[in-house]
């Protein structure tokens, strides 16, 4: 069955099984074209809607019957089984990585979203890394149940004790480990959160894992929370010198238990110039903030 797909300043054209509003890039049903093994050529559709008679005689607006609604679910379920089949080549693409974020939003069961994330195996990293895929992945982790992403992180952790501090550190791969620290169980995201907790102090002064660790302080648990602040603490002098970690440290303050508040209190007192450096700081004076 073919769907009415409309280009900018263009009649509306047909191609098998798919629809994208006015405003969506040619490229988009050309690409679903030539997956579903038809011509991206657009043709003119010139099918119209059937118009039911009132009772008072008076023009009647266009409705759909049941036959053109049956048809019509059938066409959005064609499309939906495209995208999952091709989820991944599409996720990798600029403008494809749109339509499957799109298919996750409208999506009414989880099997559709189970069938694109599902394509996702064995490429989990190469998704979080990439410019596109990332954010496929990121809205996967949102619209779906934990459970259902559990297979990312066991595929992350099957790379090794340090694969939590490279993502952390990768300028895309940084967002899904955000992601999964808000969405997921404290049990899932376990291993993954000893290596960041083991790396945390060189985390906290990088670009990109700096918000992690803030994610991680935010999101954790109260001993994950302790164990970041007890690694601070020892390097306080190089921490409080640096804009990003100055974040780490103003998100301990404020997210730690009374005791680990204490335990970082003293710690930047009793660190010669820590003050100094963190009120000279963007961020430091933050921090400085909420030590009062």
């Amino acid at each position: 069955m073919a769907m009415a797909v409309a280009f900018p300043c263009q009649m509306p054209v047909c191609i098998p099984g798919y629809m994208v509003s006015t405003m969506a890039p040619v490229v988009a049903p050309v690409m679903l074209a030539s997956m579903a093994g038809v011509s991206a050529q657009p043709t003119v559709s010139s099918a119209p809607l059937p118009a039911v008679c009132s009772a008072t005689g008076m023009d009647s607006k266009p409705a759909l019957s049941q036959h053109h609604l049956k048809e019509a679910v059938t066409a959005e379920q064609s499309r939906f089984a495209l995208i999952a089949k091709d989820a991944l080549r599409l996720s990798l693409d600029r403008e494809g990585c749109h339509l499957v974020q799109q298919a996750l939003e409208e999506a009414e069961t989880d099997a559709v979203r189970s069938a694109i994330l599902a394509a996702f195996g064995g490429h989990v990293w190469e998704v979080s890394t990439c410019p596109h895929a990332n954010h496929v992945l990121q809205k996967c982790i949102v619209t779906m149940k934990p459970s259902a992403c559990q297979f990312v992180v066991d595929e992350l952790v099957r790379e090794g004790p340090l694969i939590a501090s490279k993502l952390a550190r990768h300028k895309y791969g940084y967002r899904v480990f955000q992601r999964l620290l808000e969405h997921l169980m404290p049990q899932q995201t376990a291993q993954l959160i000893e290596g960041l907790i083991a790396d945390c102090v060189l985390l906290s002064a990088h670009r990109f894992g700096t918000y992690v660790i803030q994610h991680l302080l935010e999101h954790g648990t109260d001993g994950q929370r302790r164990q970041v602040a007890a690694a601070l603490i020892p390097q306080m002098a190089q921490l409080s010198a640096n804009n990003d970690a100055c974040m780490v440290l103003d998100a301990a303050l404020v997210r730690g238990d009374t005791e680990t508040q204490d335990l970082l209190v003293k710690a930047i007192l009793d660190s010669e110039d820590a003050i100094s450096a963190m009120a000279h700081t963007r961020r430091g004076h933050v921090a400085v903030l909420s030590l009062l």
